[in-house]
This record gives structure tokens, C-alpha cells and sequence, in this order.
């Protein structure tokens, strides 16, 4: 904080008086006292420098441009000014008058030779003017074609391709497992059993199943493919009621199609895997066989 004495106090309430009696006084005569604020100096390098926007002369040409532009170097290039070479009261003179001219005239038609020749005799006849002489050949006699001595009512009617309409239309299974918004689930088309060997046998043939085979996980039955496909035909067949027919289905229908791990490692005879089949190989054939079931 500045601290001021009696005298400061004093010559400050004299100039605060003296602002009051100047703007006073300016209003008496009726215009406003503003006090005028001191120019900015120039402190920007080079400001007050005048600059032209294609210079001649002074500090502003550089060393390029005096090597380039042509009115330094004394070529005068002003409309009407510029340097002729020749006299312009003699035109025949011109420069571009200076060449050899043919004697038979100007120009790329001034030829001797006559440019449209209509006593031309083309040296092959026109269309039309042949003696076409067609020689009379005796016709051939038709052998019996294949098949003609034939019944026609023992002939086949049936088409080659079926209609529009015959074929056995089967819709592509939904493999996928929606959980309302959230991740996608695919349903591998058989499922991998992880065991040190497998038990299971057929119900039905009372053999080991090879490779794939249906099993009921909540019985632990299990059927090859051959003794499912006879369970499915004797579903179809088994009566004419249909009450029945769907009992039997839905009772096949809880098989599901499993697998046992040795396709893709070996156990040995402990619980431990050692696998023998690349990742990009396993994930290529599920992806496969994913893709096929849905058309089963």
C-alpha cells in the first residue's frame, strides 16, 4: 500500500479541482472533453517499412528478380513499343515471306495428276454378276432312325426333370442360441465326449459306434447311424395312427449326435490330452460341419 502524506493529498485534490474546472468550462461551450490517448509505438522489426507488390527498385528487390524481370534488364514490352525487325512499308520483305514456293502453287491439293480417276475397272465382278450353276444331286434316302420299330405305348412319358413344384423343399436350420441381446451361441453340429475310452454301444446292434453316433443323455442310451436311420423309418411306419407316430419321434428326439475326443487327441490310457491337430485345422472343420447340419 502507498502511503502518502499531507502535501501528495494536497496536489491531488488541486488537480482533481482543476480536471473539474476544465470539463466544466468545455461543457459551457458545448463540446465533450476527451482525453486523446499517446500513439502506439512501433515495435514490430520493420513496420514502418513501405512495401510495393512487384518493386523495381530499393531494398525490397532481390537478387532473382533482378536476373528476371524484363524491365530491369532494359526490354521495353508496352503495347506499340515493341522492336520490329524489318520495315514495315515493304511487306513483301516479312520474314515469313522468305521461303520457296512451288511453281505449281500453294497449298497440299495443287497437284498435277487428276485427283478423281472415274475410268477405274475394278478387277472382280460385282454382286450379281455370276453364272451360279447348282448341280442337281440326288437326294439321299433316310435310314430308319433309332428306336422306330418300338411300341410307342412301352415308351417312357416321364420327364427327364422333375416339375415345378416336385422337388422335397427343406428349410436351413437356425443353429444359433439368441440370449436376448447378448452374445450369439452356435450349436456344434456334434458334440466332443472327453474320455480315456469309450464304453458306449449300440442299443440296437449291440456294437461300438464308429465316429459319430446318437446318444440320450438323460438315459445314457446310445444308437449307431445305420440302427437310427431303421429307428426312423420304423417311427414312420410303426402305426397309422399319428398319436403314435409322434410319441416315437419325440423319443428319438432326445438323442443327440456325439463323438469321442480321439479324433483330434489321444489320451493313452490316462486323463491327460495331448492334442495332435492344429487349432486352425479344428476350428476349420467345425466351421464346416456347423454349416452342413443346418441342411439336414
Amino acid at each position: 500500500m502507498i502511503e502518502m502524506n499531507e502535501f501528495s493529498r494536497l496536489l491531488l485534490r488541486e488537480a482533481r479541482k482543476e480536471y473539474q474546472l476544465i470539463l466544466g468550462r468545455c461543457n459551457d461551450f458545448g463540446f465533450e472533453y476527451v482525453i486523446q490517448r499517446p500513439p502506439q509505438a512501433r515495435i514490430c522489426f520493420g513496420s514502418s517499412i513501405e512495401r510495393e507488390t512487384v518493386p523495381l527498385r530499393g531494398p525490397a528487390v532481390s537478387a532473382l528478380m533482378r536476373r528476371r524481370q524484363p524491365e530491369l534488364l532494359g526490354e521495353n514490352l508496352a503495347p506499340g513499343s515493341h522492336n520490329i525487325g524489318y520495315d514495315a512499308g515493304t511487306p513483301e520483305n516479312h520474314p515469313a515471306l522468305r521461303k520457296r514456293v512451288s511453281r505449281k502453287g500453294y497449298g497440299p491439293l495443287a497437284a498435277a495428276c487428276v485427283r478423281f480417276n472415274f475410268e477405274e475397272v475394278s478387277n472382280s465382278p460385282g454382286v450379281g454378276d455370276y453364272d451360279l450353276v447348282k448341280k442337281q444331286s440326288k437326294a439321299k434316302q433316310m435310314a430308319k432312325p433309332f428306336g422306330s420299330g418300338t411300341d410307342e405305348r412301352t415308351k417312357d412319358r416321364s420327364l427327364a426333370y422333375p416339375g415345378v413344384g416336385t422337388y422335397i423343399f427343406k428349410t436351413r436350420k437356425d443353429i444359433r442360441n439368441h440370449s436376448f441381446g447378448g452374445t450369439i451361441k452356435i450349436m456344434p453340429a456334434a458334440r466332443t465326449l472327453c474320455k480315456t475310452e469309450n464304453f458306449d454301444r449300440c442299443q440296437r446292434c449291440d456294437e461300438r459306434p464308429e465316429v459319430d453316433y446318437w446318444k440320450n443323455l438323460r438315459t445314457d442310451r446310445s444308437l449307431c447311424r445305420r440302427c437310427m436311420v431303421k429307428e426312423l423309418e420304423d417311427a414312420r411306419t410303426c402305426s397309422k395312427h399319428k398319436s403314435d407316430q409322434n410319441k416315437r419321434m419325440d423319443a428319438l428326439k432326445e438323442y443327440k449326435r456325439v463323438r469321442h475326443c480321439a479324433y483330434y487327441h489321444r489320451h493313452d490310457k490316462t486323463s491327460a490330452a495331448i492334442q495332435f491337430i492344429s487349432n486352425k485345422q479344428l476350428k476349420r472343420k467345425f466351421r464346416l460341419e456347423n454349416y452342413l447340419s443346418m441342411f439336414e
